[in-house]
């Protein structure tokens, strides 16, 4: 009897073992634009499509017709450049209301509106150097955390900000590295992969900062599995050092920081970025991270420079990047609410919103 169950059993573990055929829908092909400007940049606009989770191919935009428009109508004719890229060598100018407007290869067209905004102006700051312990509710941790305090300020319309900590450090800061013609000679020498090297030769005469170069060529080595010892360490060992007296950009580390202010919080898990609305005038208390501090060592012969970065944002902006943060904390948690991002753009998705940046040095080590 037990052999006809074994046999009764078999059989089911068999008959209901099936491939299924999922069907998945079909990207709509979907016009996807992105363009955060400000004063400091010219305009550039991005245009993409929406594409299927599986498709690794580019869904650059290379055939569309590009334009911004001014409140005073004196049009600007974006040029394509590459990689879906649209630009033109004018600037934005704070205030003024600007209209995009692009029609693609099948005559549709997409719009969106916005601005920059008035320019938060940051007084009274007030850095201490006593240390805490501050109890983050974004991800249930604690930090070890210094108060800094200051007054913002702009008109007596909602105003939208953003702000970052940076920490920029004296002795690394100021090094860029440069890939050679020198470099790549050696690298033939050694007779490394030879894709892996013209993908490298199209980063020479490109200046890159210390923490920027390490990052960028071990991405091109993990591409071509290339190791440490005998690989990446030649191409590190014959980089081009230069000194300069510029604090560029990609030099500056993000540190964490934390609201203590009514209607400044940070989103989500999010500990990297505080965002924020308030009317005409506000005392702001934040808490940054004293981490350059703790990494310090004791070493005196540098200095660990602190930098709050404000960007005062359009409500488009503020309300995008709040969504994006939100949808991006929670993707990888299967019990989280599908977060939609914020776009404020006509018959497509994205975002055209504007906003102003500044960098406000507080505090040295």
């Amino acid at each position: 009897m037990n052999k006809y169950y074994l046999l009764i059993l078999l059989f089911l573990v068999v008959s209901c073992t099936k491939d299924l055929e999922l069907s998945y829908e079909k990207p709509d092909q979907t016009l996807v634009v992105n363009c955060l400007f400000s004063e400091d940049e010219s305009w550039k606009v991005t245009l993409t499509r929406i594409k299927s989770y599986s498709d690794q191919s580019d869904t650059y935009v290379e055939d569309a017709r590009a334009a911004i428009v001014p409140e005073n109508n004196d049009t600007i004719h974006l040029e394509y450049s590459k990689d879906g890229i649209y630009i033109s060598d004018e600037k934005p100018i704070s205030g003024m209301q600007y209209q995009l407007i692009i029609r693609d290869s099948k005559g549709k067209t997409i719009t969106a509106t916005s601005s920059i905004p008035v320019k938060p102006v940051v007084s009274n700051t007030i850095a201490s150097t006593q240390q805490t312990m501050y109890y983050s509710n974004a991800n249930i941790s604690d930090y070890s955390v210094m108060p800094w305090s200051f007054r913002i300020s702009a008109n007596n319309q909602p105003n939208y900000v953003h702000f970052r900590l940076s920490h920029f450090n004296t002795k690394y800061g100021y090094l860029r590295y440069m890939v050679t013609k020198e470099t790549i000679s050696a690298l033939h020498a050694k007779k490394l992969n030879e894709d892996f090297i013209t993908e490298l030769e199209k980063l020479i005469g490109v200046s890159m900062g210390n923490y920027e170069y390490w990052r960028i060529i071990r991405e091109i080595g993990d591409k071509y599995e290339i190791p440490y010892n005998g690989g990446l360490g030649i191409v590190f060992s014959n980089l081009k050092e230069i000194k300069v007296t510029t604090r560029y950009d990609d030099a500056f580390l993000s540190g964490y920081l934390f609201s203590n202010s009514l209607g400044l919080t940070n989103v989500s898990r999010d500990i990297w970025n505080v965002l924020g609305e308030y009317n005409g005038e506000k005392e702001v208390s934040l808490f940054v991270s004293d981490l350059p501090v703790l990494t310090k060592g004791g070493q005196t012969d540098f200095k660990e420079e602190y930098w709050l970065e404000v960007n005062g944002m359009s409500e488009d902006y503020y309300k995008y990047l709040k969504t994006y943060i939100k949808q991006v904390e929670t993707k990888g948690n299967p019990f989280a609410s599908v977060i939609e991002v914020q776009s404020n753009i006509q018959n497509g998705v994205g975002i055209f919103a504007g906003y102003n940046r500044q960098m406000i040095h507080f505090y040295d080590y």
